[in-house]
Formats: structure tokens, sequence, C-alpha cells
């Protein structure tokens, strides 16, 4: 028997999106330095996760740093 649902394979589905604008030369320093088979929106997506995880954990290095 054979379910009628048709699963997806890979990463799931995105759900937020947004328009980005970047200074002159930002997308040709991220295409540099890409790994083998990673997408811009790879690295930009993995960039904005570990800021996000700065940013929202524990102070580091005083009361006056982030």
């Amino acid at each position: 028997m054979t379910s009628s649902k048709v699963r997806s394979v890979g990463r799931p589905p995105m759900e937020d999106q947004t328009l980005a604008r970047f200074p002159k030369g930002t997308l040709g320093r991220i295409k540099s330095v890409l790994r083998e088979s990673e997408s811009q929106a790879d690295f930009i997506r993995e960039a904005v996760e570990l800021e996000l995880r700065r940013r929202e954990g524990p102070p580091v290095g005083g009361p006056d740093r982030a």
C-alpha cells in the first residue's frame, strides 16, 4: 500500500523571507569564500544564525560589552 502524501527530502521548507541589501562588493566577497557546494543563501543563513546565537547568549567580557 502506498501513501498519497508526497514527502520532501532534504532541508525543511523556509517560512520567513526577506530582501536584504548589502554594500557594493559584499556579495563578491561572500562568493569568494563559499565552501564547495555551498550557496550564497546557505552562507547568509548560517551567518545570521551565528550572529543571533551570539547576541542572544550571555554577555561576554564585562558589563559594557555584548
